[in-house]
């Protein structure tokens, strides 16, 4: 039973703490519930019978969860499939989310009830320290450094002719204590009026190329301005990219009726049939559930034969279609069930040759 904010207000200090902590002990068990479901979902496949490229995607854009809340319950219901003794540590309230992602890459059959015991109760700072104990990192080594100026008079350090930029504030060192989470990837920040800070670390070999492309361009960028130069680099390489990718040319050679091509016992597509599909499918993932919803990713497509090339030996356009990765490998485990598909993968990482599903 829910009460309105202004009924709350005359209830008694002990009836509103008894209500709490019951509402406390009920998400506690509604959390290790919707993890046991989260963890079908995913043995299932069932996101990318949906249309969803990932779990993460399906948990961001149909649940609703933001990216931090899919990214703890997704890590958290795959460990409490590996050890299932979790899912009750969670339903008490001993064992919290955030705890638990710093304890999942240490977790092994003989020793997760003791990291567990371990984490009971304890905050995350705790549980970091408690961690950092078990496996003490050596002293670390006496160093003196000059510290940065102060924000008020840092200048940035900008590459020879581009547009000054307002100084980032320097990031805390990373603690050393415990296993760090991968580093964010270079992204684009939104500034507005369709304008995008994208911010990166170069290495000297990348700066020396800069460099470069600033002197060798200067009678067309006279203030060498790093944006536009990427947007002409950026050009090269897609013009490059999409040429290996989808064999887009300005002369192209084809060689009779495309949609009729066949090649026998060669898994290379024609350049031609790649040209046709990739056109006719937009170069987005062609997937579509069975409510209607079409994946429509752009990124890691393949080119997937709707009948396995394994089963045909032969490239047609309308036998072929685009796939997101996750969305061709669905296809495979669908078409030779998930025990050959896992041996298939097992094969892959040995370097075993055998006739190919990935198609």
């Amino acid at each position: 039973m829910s009460l309105s904010p202004l009924s709350l207000r005359t209830t008694p200090d002990h009836v509103l703490l008894a209500a709490l902590k019951d509402l406390a002990a009920r998400d506690a068990g509604l959390e290790a519930d919707l993890l046991v479901h989260l963890g079908e979902v995913d043995v299932r496949d069932l996101a990318l019978a949906k249309g969803f490229r990932s779990l993460f995607a399906y948990c961001v854009e149909a649940l609703h969860f933001s990216e931090s809340s899919a990214w703890s319950r997704i890590t958290a219901a795959r460990a409490a499939r590996r050890f299932p003794q979790i899912l009750e540590r969670i339903r008490t309230g001993e064992l919290h989310l955030s705890g638990l992602r710093l304890l999942q890459p240490h977790l092994k059959p003989d020793n997760c009830d003791e990291l567990l015991d371990l984490a009971r109760h304890q905050s995350k700072r705790a549980i970091e320290q408690r961690l950092a104990d078990r496996a003490p990192q050596p002293d670390a080594p006496a160093q003196v450094r000059r510290l940065p100026e102060p924000a008020a008079a840092t200048r940035p350090i900008a590459v020879e002719g581009a547009p000054a930029a307002v100084p980032a504030a320097p990031r805390p060192e990373p603690s050393p204590l415990v296993p760090q989470a991968p580093a964010a990837r270079p992204s684009s920040e939104p500034l507005g009026g369709e304008r995008y800070r994208v911010q990166f670390t170069a290495g000297p070999e990348t700066h020396a190329k800069l460099v470069e492309a600033q002197a060798l361009l200067r009678h067309v960028i006279p203030d060498g301005d790093v944006g536009r130069i990427f947007d002409r680099a950026l050009d090269a390489l897609l013009r490059e990219a999409r040429r290996a990718k989808f064999a887009e040319t300005d002369r192209p050679r084809e060689r009779g009726d495309a949609s009729a091509q066949a090649v026998a016992a060669s898994r290379h597509i024609p350049a031609a049939i790649r040209r046709a599909v990739a056109s006719r499918d937009g170069e987005r993932c062609t997937f579509v559930s069975r409510e209607g919803r079409r994946c429509g990713a752009k990124d890691a497509l393949e080119f997937h034969h709707v009948v396995p090339f394994a089963r045909t030996l032969r490239h047609r356009v309308e036998e072929i279609t685009l796939r997101c990765r996750a969305h061709n490998g669905y296809a495979a485990g669908q078409d030779f069930g998930a025990a050959y598909m896992a041996q298939f993968k097992r094969d892959r990482e040995t370097g075993v040759t055998r006739p190919g599903t990935s198609d």
